[in-house]
């Protein structure tokens, strides 16, 4: 997680994606286990992010959270971006697994798909679904990392780029 994020790549696979871990994530079971959402209670408060082992966070937000209904519930969450003051409500909803209780879930205000996680990338303005920024993952953007290079080393070996990423125990 970093203040800012760098730029975008090109070339021939087009843009690079903006990886998740270069925001800040709201994360439902993270909320819930540190009680910042309580099914059956309103509560509020201040959530923070902070690097591993460093006591000071490096971002803050206040939040007021309702989830006195238990199928459905709301949570506020006031923040600066750019230094202005941001605003956003975000639904939170339950399902029913088929092995019981209750599973709560955030809803994106943008797509209004239920998430278990919403992010707030450098730039953006509100917290939403990876898909509305195009976040991809870190580790799925290193997996590929070696495909050029498989695909030129395959070609001056005869070989196909899976099987020299197999010879080389990479996924490709």
């Amino acid at each position: 997680m970093h203040d800012h994020m760098g730029g975008f790549g090109s070339g021939w696979n087009g843009a690079k994606k903006v990886a998740v871990e270069d925001g800040l994530t709201l994360s439902m079971s993270a909320l819930i286990k540190k009680d910042a959402l309580a099914p059956g209670r309103m509560t509020h408060g201040t959530w923070c992010w902070s690097w591993r082992g460093e006591d000071e966070p490096f971002a803050q937000i206040g939040y007021a959270a309702d989830l006195l209904d238990r199928d459905n519930g709301t949570l506020r969450l006031d923040y600066l971006v750019s230094k202005e003051p941001a605003t956003s409500t975000i639904r939170l909803v339950t399902t029913r697994p088929t092995y019981g209780g209750l599973r709560w879930w955030l809803v994106c205000p943008v797509t209004g798909r239920r998430a278990a996680k919403l992010h707030l990338p450098s730039g953006g303005r509100l917290f939403a679904c990876r898909q509305v920024y195009g976040l991809t993952y870190r580790s799925c953007q290193e997996s590929g990392q070696f495909r050029r290079l498989f695909a030129s080393m395959g070609a001056e070996l005869g070989m196909s780029p899976k099987d020299v990423a197999r010879s080389h125990k990479q996924k490709f």
